[in-house]
């Protein structure tokens, strides 16, 4: 079988994103793939009726803020992104509901109903943001889209120094670096129902305002600022097959069904593959000038190479890297129609949007869910996030139907319930997933009435499903190890495991496109920041079409993206 210049294990959207800057700029790039189609944790499949599509992962895509969209074209490849003009929304138990939408008019009217003093601090915050703008997009930016510097962390400081003082806050850029995301928020906001917007929109990007140096992320979420949150048509499988199309079209080659059993280190450097004896071509070696493993941390180095090649201290260390938080037990429901809120009496803008949060009534309830969920124990308030995504984009279900999802934050190892001991990881095969997810349906219909009577079908994916779907994502964690502050920032996945950058390893040869900085998700930075180092290496980084930055490609295009495609014409103003 041919060599390679580069060789991918792994083609989640992250490896594929290293692979298709590698393929374009003009290297031979081969992904190797143990499943038979490319994208886990950006599924979209029918669980049950056809043509209901169900996101079982990914659901809410970002990839507009990256600059993978722009440098590979992938609206070209048929990624379009579809959205809703409120881009997040909270219903709450007495009726009202909190709303964030792309005009800031409509989010600054919703949070003045609650509080006119929490209102004119967030004037004060959006007017900074324009004063600062170029800065804070180009941090923002440099945060998410290249290795983690202390020149970068006093930039930051710095930005945050003059906000606070803008804002009258008794703390300081430095206070801020420290904080968790809870005690930031109780000194900006009064209101806890504006204090829960920022504070649940954390739990969703996999950084839980509970952890200490989570409190600048928070910061800025408490700006309130337009996001690039959408939906793709077709479902988030749409972002996976954009990527494949453009990695081929440039002469990548993807070996599906081809799980790799070992990386193959000579002289300490890493130079090829094995696939496993299960493969399409069992136990075949593939060399390459470099590896880029795609898998998480552990998996990498405990299973591709081992003791052997890391040594005893090595392999400790990586065999405890953290994956217990955040999981998410997720359900999946085909619909009869749009739930509609209670709350929409109170301001109908809720209807026009596609993701929110519900169940908490103070930023106290998420605290100590947070915290209970970390030390192993189901909280009995039920809380967590709903997809409506038919609203964006209505091609995911029959038309006149609609497809909603819901989850729920939880250990993956639940020792307590209430009064109910559980099993731990084994409780996922006893049936507490439907037991959990029967308190979300109760909670969706205290906040939507009729809920339950539009749902056609069930369905839910607990974090076991996760693994056993996709076995790198241990305990079916979503993010390739938890954003513990340990194992965040500089600290990511571990000290020591990667040199010189963020995905170059200790092991020359061999670069991390996952459970690197700043964690797997849809904006496609874990991959972008390993194309970017192993380019420079390979001296093919400079590139006329690899230009784009960070949030260009959604600041110009802001007012292209179609909105409210399945919203009811009753809803729509």
């Amino acid at each position: 079988m041919k060599n390679y210049d580069v060789i991918i294990i792994g083609g989640g959207i992250n490896g594929l994103t290293t692979a298709c800057y590698l393929q374009k700029a003009g290297l031979s790039v081969g992904v190797f793939e143990a499943r038979g189609q490319c994208g886990a944790h950006c599924d979209t499949i029918e669980l049950g009726r056809p043509g209901f599509l169900f996101n079982t992962h990914a659901t809410w895509l970002v990839p507009a803020m990256s600059p993978p969209m722009a440098d590979l074209e992938l609206e070209k490849f048929n990624l379009e992104l579809l959205g809703t003009d409120v881009i997040f929304a909270m219903p709450h138990a007495d009726g009202t509901n909190t709303v964030q939408a792309l005009d800031p008019g409509i989010t600054m009217a919703s949070i003045a109903r609650h509080s006119e003093k929490d209102a004119a601090l967030l004037g004060r915050i959006m007017e900074f943001g324009m004063m600062h703008m170029q800065e804070a997009l180009e941090i923002n930016g440099q945060m998410q889209y290249s290795r983690p510097t202390m020149a970068l962390a006093e930039r930051i400081a710095k930005l945050n120094d003059g906000l606070c003082k803008h804002l009258g806050l008794p703390i300081d850029g430095d206070d801020v670096m420290r904080m968790t995301g809870f005690e930031l928020l109780e000194l900006v906001y009064e209101s806890e129902k504006v204090r829960l917007v920022p504070g649940t929109l954390g739990e969703y990007t996999g950084q839980w305002p509970l952890n200490r140096r989570v409190a600048p992320t928070v910061l800025g979420l408490c700006g309130m600022n337009p996001m690039a949150v959408h939906t793709a048509k077709g479902g988030s499988h749409a972002l996976n097959h954009a990527l494949v199309r453009c990695f081929v079209k440039h002469g990548g080659e993807i070996w599906t069904t081809c799980p790799v059993s070992k990386i193959i280190v000579e002289n300490g450097r890493a130079v090829g593959i094995k696939l496993s004896e299960d493969a399409l071509m069992p136990g075949e070696e593939i060399r390459a000038k470099n590896i880029v493993s795609n898998l998480t941390l552990t998996p990498t180095f405990t299973k591709l190479l081992g003791e052997e090649v890391i040594g005893p201290d090595w392999m400790r260390r990586i065999k405890y890297f953290n994956y217990d938080d955040p999981q998410l037990l997720g359900m999946y429901y085909a619909m009869k129609d749009a739930p509609v809120f209670k709350s929409a009496e109170y301001d109908p803008a809720i209807q026009r949007c596609w993701v929110g949060y519900f169940g908490p009534d103070s930023i106290d309830d998420v605290r100590n869910a947070q915290s209970q969920v970390m030390a192993g124990i189901m909280p009995t308030q039920t809380m967590g996030g709903w997809f409506n995504p038919t609203l964006a984009d209505p091609s995911q279900a029959p038309a006149g139907h609609h497809v909603v999802s819901t989850w729920i934050t939880v250990p993956p190892s639940p020792r307590k319930w209430g009064n109910k001991t559980l099993n731990g990881w084994s409780s996922w095969r006893e049936g507490f997933g439907e037991a959990l997810a029967d308190t979300m349906d109760d909670l969706y219909e205290k906040m939507a009435p009729g809920f339950k009577d539009l749902i056609i079908e069930r369905h839910i994916n607990t974090p076991m499903d996760q693994e056993n779907s996709n076995p790198s994502a241990v305990r079916g964690n979503m993010i390739g190890g938890s954003a513990i502050p340990e194992q965040a920032g500089e600290n990511r996945p571990l000290p020591g495991v990667c040199v010189n950058g963020a995905s170059r390893t200790f092991i020359p040869g061999l670069y991390l496109s996952n459970s690197i900085h700043p964690f797997g998700a849809t904006h496609l930075a874990s991959g972008y920041i390993a194309a970017v180092e192993l380019a420079e290496d390979l001296g093919c980084r400079n590139q006329s079409w690899w230009i784009s930055q960070p949030f260009e490609w959604f600041m110009g295009n802001l007012g292209n993206i179609p909105l409210n495609a399945g919203v009811a014409d009753k809803w729509k103003v």
